[in-house]
């Protein structure tokens, strides 16, 4: 296994590029790849001192949580996901709630031109963002270190992401409060993860379009879903 952050990095590029290629997506912009090294290198380098992750000397770990982070542009180009084709363009707003280690905000900014605001109220990880945003040369990123619940957010943004952030209730709350009328919400699901989606309803979001995909982890094909839910107009 790579053993310094510079192998790492460039090992878990190899990876990334090579599942992309096994899921079709064509890498557009040559500056991701050269993004996905650089951040990758970062979480190795800072991960063990601050708990960003779990496992993050392992570039196969690595890749599956950056290839699952990238999922809405790669169903975006198939015809299931054309829900999504409109999304994460240049004049989209984005935010991401419990930015964490950057996934999926971060990643997603180092492959899309649009917008992005990464809420992290953890002063570790809200600076772990910035610097690795600046190294990653990410000018669409900006961090919010301050906590804000439902009632703290306006509605301001075109789409709002999660992945393991809280229960998808509170998810569902955070996203209807920050989103504009006719955005998006997306929450990132394992199967087995109970959506409950009554709770949506009640947010104000409307039916989901449910995506399902597998990302590898390691040799293993790793079953989840998109859930995608619009805020009508």
């Amino acid at each position: 296994m790579a053993d310094t952050p510079e192998a790492i990095g460039n090992a878990t590029r190899e990876l990334v590029e090579r599942q992309l290629g096994i899921l079709g997506f064509d890498v557009q912009d040559g500056r991701l790849l050269e993004r996905v090294r650089c951040f990758a290198e970062s979480v190795a380098l800072w991960g063990s001192r601050i708990n960003l992750t779990s496992a993050p000397e392992n570039p196969s770990e690595l890749a599956f949580h950056i290839v699952d982070s990238l999922m809405p542009l790669v169903l975006a180009a198939r015809p299931e996901g054309a829900i999504l084709a409109r999304l994460l363009t240049a004049r989209c707003s984005v935010l991401d709630l419990g930015a964490g280690a950057g996934f999926p905000g971060l990643i997603l900014a180092a492959a899309s031109p649009a917008r992005f605001t990464l809420l992290e109220r953890r002063r570790k990880r809200a600076s772990f963002l910035q610097l690795t945003a600046a190294a990653m040369g990410l000018a669409n990123v900006t961090i919010d270190p301050v906590h804000r619940g439902p009632a703290e957010l306006t509605p301001d943004f075109d789409i709002v992401v999660g992945r393991a952030f809280a229960r998808p209730a509170r998810f569902y709350s955070s996203a209807a409060a920050a989103l504009r009328p006719d955005g998006v919400a997306i929450l990132y699901a394992s199967r087995e993860q109970p959506l409950d989606l009554p709770a949506a309803r009640a947010a104000g979001l409307d039916d989901p379009t449910i995506l399902p995909y597998a990302v590898l982890r390691g040799s293993r094909p790793v079953a989840r879903r998109l859930i995608v839910l619009p805020k009508p107009n």
